[in-house]
């Protein structure tokens, strides 16, 4: 039954993303060998045209092609169209191409020029568990300028791919976001699982991933593929540990990574890390702490603000402190590392404060009985 809805689903998102002409199986015209346009009005209003799978039609560079109101151009799949000149799209015309298209730059005008997408079944990429759910969520947005930072200005809207596939027309010379979420055990909590290690081809080649999605221009028709699910592992987050620097102290991990220089440790989702901190001869009257904090980096922030709420780690029995579930960036700190001369010197103080103190008490002590 959930199969069965999908491809309903499927079908009718299909048929929402194709534009009319899609319904049209019949041509007024084949262009059933390859050769060259000849003129610009080559093409007449209201028809309909195609080029058959194995041809490939040119466009010489002479030559402007005007598609005429009304009229369409197939570029079945399977076949070829070179554009040297240029093709001028009228209102209400349309381009679609659903083979190869040499040459999308030269290809525009107020009527529809759209490149096809297909998206394949996920049961097909051998990306579904053994009882049929989906790995991977897969959905797709189109943006004008291809400008990531951009477009979160204001959010894209994305279509859901079903999990059986769809073909979709793209507008070519745009830009698409393809998003290919790997699906966690819990959407509202941690995220295990890292969506760039799940590539993304666009007919054998990968599309760069930037952004929260792979994105690519469109300039042609594509067969979308994903990268194989070998396991788990595979796709896991990787998540970054910041071991602090500073005067005093030096924090040592249990496999030898240590802070000197203000090391990051890189984790997997899940791994465990150790680390122990080793105070200099100088610094070893210092009563210091040490604090876990889920996040990475901040360490310009006030202390008492973002730690106030979070007790102090505690070392097991051979001086390391342990974090034992890797779910996030995390940062260490080590809090109340004083030179010991500085420690002397306040003691110092202080203890001249306190002499000074008791001295006055006396004295009013003194005072107080002369009266008595």
């Amino acid at each position: 039954m959930k199969k069965t809805i999908s491809v309903i689903l499927a079908v009718i998102m299909a048929v929402c993303c194709m534009p009319f002409a899609v319904f049209a199986d019949d041509a007024d015209t084949l262009f059933d060998k390859s050769g060259s346009f000849e003129s610009s009005d080559q093409l007449v209003s209201g028809k309909i045209y195609r080029i058959e799978s194995g041809v490939t039609m040119t466009v010489p560079s002479e030559l402007t092609l005007y598609i005429p109101t009304g009229a369409r151009l197939y570029v079945n799949e399977g076949a070829k169209l070179v554009v040297n000149g240029n093709i001028v799209t009228q209102p209400g015309s349309a381009l679609c191409v659903e083979g190869v298209l040499v040459g999308a730059a030269n290809v525009g005008g107020s009527g529809d020029c759209l490149a096809q997408y297909r998206f394949p079944a996920l049961i097909d990429q051998g990306l579904t568990k053994e009882d049929g759910s989906p790995r991977i969520k897969v959905s797709f947005a189109t943006s004008v300028s291809g400008n990531a930072y951009d477009d979160q200005k204001e959010p894209l809207s994305y279509t859901d791919i079903s999990d059986a596939g769809a073909k979709v027309y793209i507008p070519l010379n745009q830009y698409v976001y393809i998003k290919a979420h790997i699906i966690e055990p819990d959407e509202t909590k941690d995220v295990k699982y890292d969506d760039a290690l799940m590539n993304v081809f666009a007919n054998g080649v990968g599309v760069a991933y930037t952004q929260g999605a792979h994105i690519m221009k469109v300039g042609s028709s594509a067969d979308i593929t994903y990268g194989n699910w070998t396991n788990d592992d595979d796709f896991l987050s990787t998540y970054k540990i910041h071991l602090p620097s500073n005067k005093g102290y030096t924090v040592y991990g249990r496999n030898g990574e240590h802070s000197e220089l203000g090391e990051t440790v890189y984790l997997k989702y899940g791994q465990s890390f150790s680390f122990k901190v080793e105070i200099e001869p100088e610094y070893d009257m210092s009563k210091y702490e040490v604090y876990i904090y889920n996040g990475y980096g901040w360490t310009d922030l006030d202390t008492d603000t973002i730690l106030k709420d979070i007790p102090p780690a505690k070392p097991d029995e051979y001086g390391y402190y342990n974090i034992d579930f890797v779910k996030g960036d995390t940062t260490v700190y080590v809090i109340g590392v004083v030179k010991n001369s500085t420690i002397t010197l306040v003691g110092d103080i202080l203890s001249m404060i306190r002499s000074i103190l008791e001295t006055i008490k006396a004295f009013f002590e003194q005072f107080a009985n002369m009266f008595k």
